[in-house]
C-alpha cells in the first residue's frame, strides 16, 4: 500500500517524490524506458537557488548564463532527481502503463508492462501528471477517469513545440525561434511554435508539448505546479 502514487514521469511529478517521500511511501508510473529521455520541458532556469534545494551535485548540468537564467542540459537534471527520489525510498516503475483503476477507500491500480509480478498496486491518493509526460507518436498511453476527488492535478495550457539542439559555434542568426539555450557544453537548444523550413544540421531534434505561455518554459514554473500539487494533496 502506497500513500501516494504518481502517474507520470514528470519534472513537477520527481519533484513532488522527493519532497513527499520524507513523510509518505511514494511511488512513480512512468512509460517510458527511462524517465526524462527524451525531456519536454526547456533546460532553462531563472532561481538557481532551487537547484540547491533538490541536488546534490550539478556537475553534469553545464550551467550557463543566459539572458534569462541559466541554460542547463535538462536530461542530466532528471537523471539527477531520478537518483535522489530513488535513495530516498521512492518506487520508480519504469515502461509501465495504468490500464484501469477502482476507487473503493483506497485505489486499486491494474498495470500493464515493467510493474510489479501482480500488476496491481494500492494507493490512498493518485498525483494526475499524464497531461505532461512525454509520449513519442504511437506509444501507449495510461487509460484511466481522473473523476476522483483523491486524484489530484495542477494543469497549464499546454502546445505543442519543435525543439532542436545545434553547436553554438554554428549558431547563425536564427531569429524566428521562440526561445534559445546556450550551455556550457557549447550546444545551444532551440524552440520553435513549428518546425522551421532551414537547413540545419541539428545533433538532436524533438517534438513535445509544453506551456503555451512563453514566460513560463522554464524549470522554475514546474517547481511552481510541483507546489501547488503538494498543497491540493487532501493529507
Amino acid at each position: 500500500m502506497y500513500d501516494i502514487v504518481i502517474i507520470g514521469g514528470t519534472l513537477p511529478g520527481l519533484i513532488s517524490s522527493i519532497k513527499l517521500s520524507k513523510k509518505f511511501r511514494v511511488c512513480i508510473i512512468d512509460l517510458n524506458q527511462e524517465i526524462g529521455f527524451p525531456t519536454n520541458f526547456p533546460g532553462l532556469i531563472e532561481n538557481q537557488d532551487l537547484l540547491n534545494e533538490l541536488l546534490d551535485s550539478k556537475d553534469k548540468l553545464y550551467l550557463k548564463q543566459n539572458e534569462l537564467g541559466f541554460g542547463l542540459r535538462s536530461e542530466w537534471l532528471m537523471k539527477y532527481l531520478t537518483h535522489n527520489a530513488a535513495r530516498n525510498g521512492v518506487d520508480i516503475l519504469n515502461r509501465t502503463r495504468v490500464s484501469n483503476l477502482f476507487y473503493d477507500k483506497n485505489f486499486s491500480i491494474e498495470l500493464i508492462g515493467g510493474g510489479p509480478k501482480n500488476q496491481i498496486i494500492s494507493s490512498k491518493i493518485i498525483i494526475d501528471e499524464t497531461e505532461r509526460t512525454y509520449s513519442a507518436p504511437g506509444d501507449k498511453i495510461h487509460n484511466f477517469s481522473n473523476n476522483n476527488q483523491f486524484i489530484i492535478s495542477v494543469n497549464e495550457s499546454q502546445k505543442q513545440y519543435f525543439v532542436g539542439t545545434i553547436p553554438s559555434l554554428n549558431y547563425q542568426n536564427i531569429t524566428n525561434c521562440v526561445l534559445k539555450i546556450d550551455r556550457d557544453d557549447e550546444l545551444t537548444e532551440l524552440w520553435f511554435d513549428q518546425e522551421p523550413e532551414l537547413n540545419i544540421n541539428w545533433i538532436e531534434v524533438k517534438k513535445c508539448y509544453s506551456f503555451s505561455n512563453p514566460k513560463f518554459l522554464n524549470v522554475d514554473k514546474y517547481v511552481e505546479i510541483s507546489n501547488e500539487i503538494i498543497e491540493k494533496l487532501p493529507i
